[in-house]
């Protein structure tokens, strides 16, 4: 973003740029405009320092004395973007909460393709998921043990959406985010030969015994389906959990996160 950005003062709930940020709550909107919304400094802070193109910058104008938000303001100012006073009603409305951040920021997305480099990398690809919590907890476990790109394949939900976004915590930063077809997704796992692990309850070996040697994907299903056929004949390994209650299932970001933690005990950094 070239030039400096602009800052003044909106109050009026029925302003066009309200309009717009507030219209971000729908996927609709969002694709068409290319722009999602985060919430609180540290997040925002985050946003700026790893990049990503801030359009936007929303604060409440009643409640701006820390040097914190002041020093955000100045940065993002000097990176292009317009940064508005708005009132707490505002900030409610667009954050869709009672009790909203005081400040907000409007972010371009970015997307990523299959990557040609895999030397050494964490993978983790998502099929179908439609829980916009459970992938923003995903996106979160991934920043926290070092993998790279989450993959997403087919119908996901929308990493961009503001449960996915809040659920997060900042972590949406730090992973590329790629949107695959599962056709398309084992060519290029055929093409690098790279090990392919998947979550399955038949012919599966403990999550314990896999051998995680990088670099490997880690393929998690829908919710309540678990993976495709597809996907399940394409994995290299299939592993289980043990399930010692009377419930058959883990949630899916629970799951994802104990495979991940064991796959950087096997490989410590």
């Amino acid at each position: 973003m070239a030039g400096i950005g602009n800052r003044y003062q909106i109050t009026s709930l029925t302003n066009d740029k309200v309009r717009l940020i507030n219209s971000l709550h729908h996927r609709k909107y969002r694709r068409e405009h290319k722009l999602f919304v985060a919430e609180g400094i540290r997040v925002c802070r985050e946003a700026a320092e790893n990049g990503w193109e801030v359009r936007y910058l929303l604060y409440d104008s009643q409640n701006i004395d820390t040097y914190l938000i002041e020093n955000l303001i100045n940065d993002v100012l000097c990176l292009g973007a317009d940064v508005i006073g708005v009132t707490s009603e505002i900030l409610s409305k667009i954050s869709h909460k009672e009790n909203p951040q005081n400040i907000l920021c409007v972010i371009y997305q970015k997307w990523n393709d299959l990557p040609s480099i895999i030397k050494d990398k964490t993978f983790v690809a998502l099929e179908n998921v439609r829980d916009p919590g459970n992938l923003g907890t995903i996106l979160r476990t991934m920043d926290a043990v070092g993998a790279s790109d989450c993959i997403l394949l087919d119908e996901c939900t929308d990493p961009f959406s503001y449960e996915s976004v809040r659920a997060s915590m900042g972590a949406i930063f730090n992973v590329n985010i790629i949107v695959s077809s599962s056709e398309n997704f084992l060519k290029w796992k055929s093409s690098h030969k790279i090990s392919l692990i998947g979550t399955s309850l038949i012919n599966a070996n403990d999550y314990t015994k896999t051998n995680w040697q990088l670099p490997f994907v880690l393929v998690m299903g829908n919710e309540q389906q678990g993976l495709s056929s597809n996907i399940l004949k394409a994995c290299d390994q299939l592993i289980k959990l043990p399930m010692l209650g009377r419930s058959d299932s883990l949630n899916l970001a629970v799951s994802t996160g104990v495979a991940l933690y064991e796959s950087i005990r096997k490989n410590p950094k």
